[in-house]
């Protein structure tokens, strides 16, 4: 799989793609029994109320978890007898001169760059000419963006009936690609949605096995919760179908009662987690600034400006062709033309003919790839862990900590960052373990109106001693505890790397080495902020 996920800024107006009228759908005829579909109603209820119920602990998070994929299995035993192909049986690679008519045949333009299979990356694009940077490779019309305002018929006739994912536009625009991967050849996307992975490296592909490997990972807990959030939002979208009424026996929504299956909705809502772009949506095209909170990144529309004539609204959408671009740390450098009605991305840095292109996904850490797309990513700059801390209600001094986290920011509940070496320690990570470990005095100093507590933040602020070294120690023990909890050392991990990297070794599979590495980097910011902290604490 590529390592997707970028992101843009854009404005695309509300259209309907019609149906193909000749086009036919394909592997409409398959049922299943009453009796399977009666099972598989009463498991997806059962994921419903699983998907719903809270856990307090990581024990009963991790049981719930094991739960739900038992049922999963069993349902995906009984639904395999539906599962399609996304591309029709054929390899990708002998679908993307398809493709390639289509895109051109719809206006997209794209000279100098071609789809290709990379080591590590399967499909990505490749340069057939010299490029410099900023130099635009791809034009990507809005007709053939898929986006909740660019839907086909089919899909806006079955989601105008699920009012309920308006407030869920990640789930409605899976939902779609899902109708459109059912509709076959009817579908006007169907050569791009040919040219699309048939699995990905997704959390929900995890085995159980593999997830336990992610255990005292800081992407744990994410991990567990993104497989928890699927399955519940498959089990809500089958129940809402289920309770729609059909009037043709051929209609889609006749054949979503038939087949749709956890397995297609895995699929498209790993597609959307790993492909989407964050695009605006307004009456008067008008492209605005916008932040795409899962990539924590910013991209301008051509105007370069914030300013609006109507009010936008964030949608998320998938561009084609574009979207095979993998990723490199560097900056966002598409935009959309308000002239032309196209996306157009740039080259980010100075490329050579028969060297792959690539784009920025946004400034995450490896955790957040990890859980989102699939992929982590070595000597990333914008990696962390993610520390859990939080006050005791039965701490008598909670008010005042509370007060003094709140005045910089901080909540008494946070999840705060150790970064990779040199600066190792966040400034809030700092701050908190300050304000955490402050007697009645010292916090009472701190609240005092003419002191500024925004100093906390700074490492050279001026404390008691017996304050610095109490937060040192405490930063020092709990790092320790991070390390310790992890079933196996780093040493143990770069081992096993190490020996699947060896010819004639028993090789590992795809998601667990990937897992391995997402270990060796984890370990090794608590490995260098352990030894930066105790670089600190020297008398």
């Amino acid at each position: 799989m590529g390592k997707k996920k970028p992101t843009t800024s854009s404005a695309i107006t509300t259209a309907r793609v019609p149906v193909q009228q000749h086009a036919v759908r394909e592997n409409v005829s398959k049922k299943l029994s009453q009796q399977k579909r009666n099972e598989i109603n009463q498991l997806a209820d059962y994921l419903l109320k699983l998907g719903f119920d809270a856990t307090v602990t990581l024990n009963e998070l991790w049981s719930q978890y094991v739960e739900i994929e038992a049922n999963l299995q069993r349902l995906q035993a009984i639904e395999s007898e539906l599962k399609t192909k996304s591309h029709s049986g054929k390899n990708r690679l002998a679908t993307i001169d398809r493709f390639y008519e289509w895109a051109k045949s719809n206006g997209a333009q794209f000279d100098g760059v071609r789809i290709q299979q990379f080591p590590h990356y399967e499909l990505g694009l490749v340069a057939t000419k010299d490029f410099q940077r900023g130099e635009q490779f791809a034009k990507i019309p809005k007709k053939m963006i898929l986006s909740l305002d660019n839907l086909s018929e089919a899909a806006a006739t079955v989601l105008d009936q699920v009012p309920v994912l308006d407030t869920m536009p990640n789930v409605k625009l899976a939902f779609a690609l899902a109708i459109e991967r059912l509709n076959g050849n009817a579908s006007f996307w169907k050569p791009y949605i040919d040219l699309l992975p048939e699995r990905y490296s997704t959390v929900m592909y995890f085995t159980t096995n593999e997830m336990n490997e992610l255990k005292g990972s800081s992407a744990f807990v994410s991990a567990l919760n993104q497989s928890k959030h699927i399955a519940r939002q498959y089990a809500f979208i089958r129940k809402a179908i289920q309770n729609l009424k059909s009037e043709q026996p051929d209609s889609m929504l006749a054949i979503l009662k038939e087949r749709f299956t956890y397995d297609l909705y895995c699929w498209a809502v790993s597609t959307v987690m790993t492909r989407q772009n964050r695009i605006m949506t307004q009456q008067n095209a008008i492209p605005s600034e916008t932040n795409n909170n899962n990539t924590e990144d910013t991209a301008k529309g051509e105007n370069g400006t914030n300013d609006t004539k109507e009010e936008s609204v964030e949608t998320p959408a998938l561009i084609p062709l574009w979207d095979l671009a993998n990723h490199e740390d560097g900056v966002v450098t598409t935009s959309y033309n308000i002239t032309d009605g196209q996306i157009e991305g740039a080259i980010q840095s100075d490329t050579k003919k028969d060297e792959q292109i690539f784009i920025h996904y946004g400034n995450r850490s490896n955790a957040n790839l990890l859980v989102h797309n699939g992929f982590v990513v070595e000597n990333n700059q914008w990696d962390s862990v993610v520390i859990r801390l939080g006050l005791s209600q039965s701490d008598p001094l909670v008010k005042q900590r509370s007060q003094l986290l709140d005045s910089i920011g901080i909540t008494k509940n946070s999840e705060i960052t150790v970064l990779p070496a040199p600066k190792c320690i966040s400034p809030e990570l700092l701050a908190f373990v300050r304000i955490f470990n402050m007697n009645e005095e010292q916090l009472n100093h701190w609240l005092a109106p003419e002191k500024v507590a925004g100093d906390l933040l700074y490492l050279d602020c001026a404390l008691d001693t017996t304050l610095e070294i109490k937060t040192w120690n405490f930063l020092k023990m709990r790092l320790q505890l991070l390390l310790k909890a992890f079933p196996t050392t780093l040493d143990d991990d770069a081992n096993m790397l190490e020996q699947h990297q060896k010819k004639g070794q028993q090789k590992l599979g795809h998601i667990k080495m990937m897992i391995i590495q997402y270990r060796i980097m984890e370990k090794r910011i608590l490995r260098d902020a352990l030894t930066y902290i105790e670089e600190r604490s020297k008398p």
